[in-house]
């Protein structure tokens, strides 16, 4: 797979927010991590982050192009929020958001979400704007706000996780790969549009007919869950969803939450 990971600002005539951290070395961090991370994956990574600009506008222009001129399957951008008045300076923790325009996107979003939960900050979940990023890159693409600069509990516990546990986790919603399957993660499954479940991650073309079960538009309680290439795994309360013990949706179907 083919990664455009933009660090956000980290140019001239764009440079990020500061509060009791600051925001350019945080992306640039993380974005040098997570480009090391997805490439050590065995995965094509494009760095979308200019070294110059003459603006605003052109450093953003100049992202999407590299994006959009090198054909990436997904765009990332890196971000850290602030409060423009303040008022996020305070022990109360702030959290993590994701942005996304399309649902593809925000099937993308929503695992790099969750993995960035799990590693203790509140969860503010995938919201959609209508940022230059998102409207004019070509692909699929999401901007995270990992968390917020001005908030000393968000620092605090940036400071205690580290930027590597926050790359790890952006991979790790990115691609898949090593979900904690030790606990259950009981939840709701969203179907969004009718779709098939599927005994693998293989597409439903190459799978015996007979393995695969049609599911409507619909919430389905499951005992268990968790996102492996792409798709959506869950496990049913009962053998009745076609009896078997672990089923694949593509995420562009469904959701769990």
């Amino acid at each position: 797979m083919r990664f455009g990971i933009d660090s956000g600002h980290n140019c001239p005539n764009d440079t990020g927010a500061v509060g009791i951290k600051v925001e350019d070395s945080l992306t640039l961090e993380v974005g040098n991590l997570l480009r090391a991370k997805l490439a050590s994956a065995g995965h094509t990574v494009i760095n979308c982050t200019p070294n110059s600009a003459s603006s605003l506008i052109d450093s953003l222009s100049k992202r999407v192009d590299k994006a959009n001129s090198t054909a990436v399957d997904v765009f990332v951008s890196i971000h850290f929020n602030k409060f423009l008045n303040g008022s996020a300076t305070t022990a109360s923790p702030m959290g993590c958001e994701v942005y996304a325009l399309s649902n593809i996107a925000a099937g993308i979003a929503q695992p790099v979400v969750n993995k960035i939960v799990r590693l203790g900050f509140n969860d503010r979940g995938v919201k959609s704007a209508n940022l230059y990023v998102l409207k004019n890159t070509t692909m699929p693409a999401i901007l995270i706000e990992v968390c917020f600069l001005d908030s000393t509990a968000d620092m605090n516990l940036l400071s205690s996780v580290g930027t590597d546990k926050i790359a790890e986790a952006i991979k790790e919603g990115l691609i898949g790969e090593h979900e904690d399957t030790s606990t259950p993660r009981p939840g709701t499954l969203k179907i969004i549009t009718a779709t098939i479940l599927k005994p693998s991650t293989e597409q439903g073309a190459d799978l015996p007919p007979s393995s695969l079960v049609s599911i409507a538009p619909g919430n389905y309680p499951v005992l268990d869950s968790g996102f492996e290439e792409n798709h959506w795994w869950v496990k049913w309360p009962d053998t009745s969803q076609g009896g078997r013990n672990k089923h694949f949706i593509f995420k562009d179907f469904g959701r769990v939450d």
